[in-house]
């Protein structure tokens, strides 16, 4: 059954419910999606301009971390995750296993945050980026919920060019 069709958690209110649905639901559809992927349909590029599927979920690990940093975290170094989102689009050819696994640790390590979390905390305003624009909680991760649905929903429809086109 697919995660949103699934009933909330007993004890978790129903913001952080939705929060949480969506990021199963990502990686639901994403590890569905990739799991019958060939290493070489991983790393394939349609087109000069157009990053892999492999890049791609790196880009997603990264951003999702990266939002989560300016969900959760205090003192954030702005250097770091500059760094961090400039080399994530590059190919790396990491093993399917080892970037599945790093989708999943990612999404638990943010789902925990979001489990113990006040609900009145979603409220609270936190610093964004270089401007240090100030951002609802709950914002910053609708947004992080919004922005892995994306690219899964760019990831699904790479595998399936990859598969019409080796038929």
């Amino acid at each position: 059954m697919e995660p949103w069709l699934t009933p909330d958690e007993g004890a978790i209110a129903p913001r952080q419910a939705d929060l949480l649905k969506g990021l199963e639901q990502a990686k639901y559809l994403l590890e569905a999606t990739v799991r019958e992927l060939s290493e070489e349909a991983l790393w394939w590029e349609p087109a000069p301009s157009v990053a892999s599927i492999g890049a791609r979920m790196q880009h997603l690990i990264g951003a999702s971390r990266r939002l989560a940093t300016y969900a959760f975290d205090v003192g954030y170094d702005l250097q770091a995750l500059a760094e961090m989102a400039e080399r994530e689009w590059q190919p790396t050819h990491r093993s399917k296993a080892d970037l599945l696994a790093e989708v999943q640790t990612a999404f638990q390590e943010i789902a925990e945050k979001i489990r113990f979390l006040d609900e009145r905390a979603l409220d609270e305003l936190r610093p964004v980026g270089r401007r240090r624009l100030p951002v609802r909680r709950a914002v910053i991760l609708h947004h992080l919920v919004e922005h892995a649905a994306h690219h899964v929903g760019q990831i699904i429809l790479l595998a399936r060019l990859w598969h019409a086109r080796s038929t």
